[in-house]
């Protein structure tokens, strides 16, 4: 669920239900949005179908190929008679989205033959700006790139992008979608490796068991080789990856093993001060501890690979 800044947000997100964690997408994800208000039409069908177009390339590009969207946007439809509820739950959004749904059917948008749908409803005043339940979608503003990957992600099986400054919850504050980088969180960059993992868009990655220098590859692109280094610990699993851009460093994230979020993935929560510095990465030369395990440093980093030395 996408929030809206600076509002009160329903008691919604426990009741989002979702798809079996670890489910992939098709390769060919038919969406379709419907737009629905009680007479107004306050964006453009040509923009929305224009941000789709590029959420399908974002997709595309981060899943190497595998996800495509086969996206349809209705004509605005303004025949609704009464302001959308916010107060949704697994129980009532059928309730909710039906004149809707009936409105599309109308106009001959079989909803049933699409994979998602999307039901854009911008007279509904809400505190999210979406919200997801199982292959439906409630938005309740002008669909942006970033809002619908994230919802279109809680729709593949992903949970939430956290955030914190260390794994020490009495210390460091867990921001729910604190993730900088990925459209699960706040962040625009890419879907992180642990989660292209869960998605099935890259295999199981290497493990690491014992003191040694590794190489790895950003996990932007297709490869044989490591895309990221999986730690386990007795709290739960470390994911290691590096990006070349917009900067060169390793990314630190933690699968909390006693985080258990539903029909959800379980969540990443990436390490925003893995130094001193205010930023979520390590440059080459310097080092992180891993909570009760390795000390990890980054020893080479070029524009398409890095050294990476775990020790005691």
């Amino acid at each position: 669920m996408r929030q809206a800044p600076l509002l009160a947000v329903v008691a919604l997100l426990a009741a989002v239900v979702s798809p079996s964690a670890g489910a992939a997408p098709k390769a060919n994800t038919r969406v379709l949005v419907v737009l629905a208000s009680t007479g107004a039409k306050p964006y453009a069908v040509a923009d929305v179908k224009r941000t789709l177009d590029q959420a399908n390339a974002f997709l595309q590009r981060s899943s190497f190929g595998q996800v495509r969207l086969d996206s349809d946007v209705t004509p605005w439809l303004t025949g609704l008679t009464v302001r959308p509820s916010c107060g949704a739950d697994d129980g009532t959004i059928d309730a909710i989205f039906a004149p809707a749904k009936h409105q599309a059917v109308g106009a001959g948008f079989d909803t049933s033959r699409y994979d998602t749908v999307i039901y854009d409803l911008p007279d509904a005043r809400c505190g999210f700006f979406g919200a997801t339940f199982g292959h439906q979608v409630m938005l309740t503003r002008e669909p942006t790139v970033d809002l619908l990957l994230h919802e279109l992600g809680h729709t593949f099986g992903l949970g939430h992008a956290m955030g914190a400054d260390c794994t020490d919850y009495l210390r460091c504050t867990l921001d729910d979608t604190g993730d900088t980088f990925s459209p699960m969180g706040t962040g625009s960059l890419d879907y992180s490796a642990y989660e292209k993992f869960v998605l099935g868009w890259i295999p199981a990655q290497p493990h690491v068991t014992a003191p040694k220098l590794y190489v790895i590859v950003p996990p932007t692109k297709q490869s044989r080789r490591p895309q990221a280094l999986v730690v386990e610990t007795s709290r739960g699993t470390w994911w290691i990856e590096y990006r070349t851009q917009p900067f060169r460093g390793l990314v630190f994230r933690f699968v909390d093993a006693e985080n258990h979020p539903g029909s959800y993935a379980q969540s990443a929560i990436l390490i925003l001060k893995p130094t001193k510095r205010a930023r979520p990465w390590i440059v080459k030369g310097e080092t992180y501890r891993i909570p009760l395990s390795f000390r990890v440093a980054l020893t080479k980093a070029t524009a398409t690979q890095a050294e990476v030395r775990f020790s005691r």
